[in-house]
């Protein structure tokens, strides 16, 4: 019979045996994941399932021949598992509790409500013709910034003072620099800037502009009556309008229209919401609440008084 100390070391070496042979640690992780999972899942974080939806959901995000790679499409999940990790850690943080992230997140979501409902009322309008942004770009193409420019300087005097702009055209005649005869003597508020105007375009200061577009850069004029009194002017640069082509004047003036017809609907729905929930304003609230928000006068500093 085997004695009781060669069984002992018999059984030592079997346990050593059997504990060899168990799952290693990959087998282990691959017996965990080869639960079978629901038909809907896709992967898996903690006790939650990645979603088929989910993974939908997040792919219109991506162009679509991402989703035609198997690279691609895990991808795709692996950003849905950061999502949820992500979360998971903003609410261990406290993040989802704090007040002013939460504000923000509000403020966001306003802001995609409103951009929503604005392409909503877009997307119920009739498309203006053709016809009709041509004629509101003949009518409005100052404002699309294509039009002649003129940059000058103005020497203003008042009108009794015809004997003094001769004076001082004189001066300019001989070589005196205009900048500093205008800041000497011009009443106009352009004076402190040397009477530099910037760039006018036609009609602005009609009195004005209607002489500097007849002349050329660098150019001075004569002294010459205005509603205003005596001007001398000089012309510093002119800028010729930039050709633009019919088609896309049309699709300029068609897209500010359109804009200005969708704001004018927004306005409308707003109106009458405000009208539907009785919206009523405190005016003496208010005004004591800008009163209390008015910023404090900064104490003196320590040693100096007032």
């Amino acid at each position: 019979m085997m004695s009781f100390k060669r069984m002992g070391v018999v059984l030592v070496c079997v346990t050593m045996v059997l504990c060899a042979c168990g799952p290693s640690k990959e087998e282990k992780q691959a017996l965990k994941t080869s639960e079978k999972p629901p038909n809907e899942a896709l992967a898996k974080v903690g006790d939650r399932y990645v979603t088929v939806s989910e993974y939908q959901q997040l792919a219109k995000m991506f162009p679509p021949t991402y989703a035609e790679s198997e690279g691609g499409r895990t991808h795709i999940i692996n950003q849905v598992i950061e999502r949820i990790l992500l979360k998971k850690e903003a609410e261990s943080r406290g993040l989802t509790r704090n007040p002013e992230l939460l504000a923000r997140i509000e403020e966001y979501a306003l802001s995609l409500y409103r951009s929503n409902l604005l392409h909503d009322i877009k997307s119920s309008q009739q498309s203006v013709s053709d016809k009709d942004a041509a004629s509101y770009y003949d009518a409005n193409e100052a404002t699309f910034g294509q039009t002649d420019k003129v940059r000058i300087s103005v020497l203003e005097m008042a009108p009794e003072k015809e004997t003094q702009i001769n004076a001082v055209y004189k001066e300019l005649k001989a070589g005196k620099d205009f900048a500093q005869l205008a800041r000497m003597h011009s009443k106009h508020p352009s004076a402190q800037n040397g009477g530099d105007m910037g760039y006018l375009i036609r009609n602005q200061y009609a009195p004005l502009t209607n002489i500097a577009f007849g002349m050329k850069p660098g150019e001075i004029s004569k002294p010459f009556k205005t509603p205003y009194g005596w001007d001398i002017i000089r012309v510093t640069e002119l800028v010729k309008k930039q050709e633009i082509p019919p088609e896309e004047r049309i699709q300029r003036a068609r897209a500010r229209m359109e804009a200005m017809q969708t704001a004018q609907v927004y306005q409308e729905i707003i109106k009458n919401l405000k009208e539907k929930n009785t919206v009523v304003l405190y005016a003496d609230n208010i005004k004591q609440l800008a009163a209390a928000t008015a910023a404090p006068v900064p104490a003196a500093p320590a040693g100096k008084t007032q």
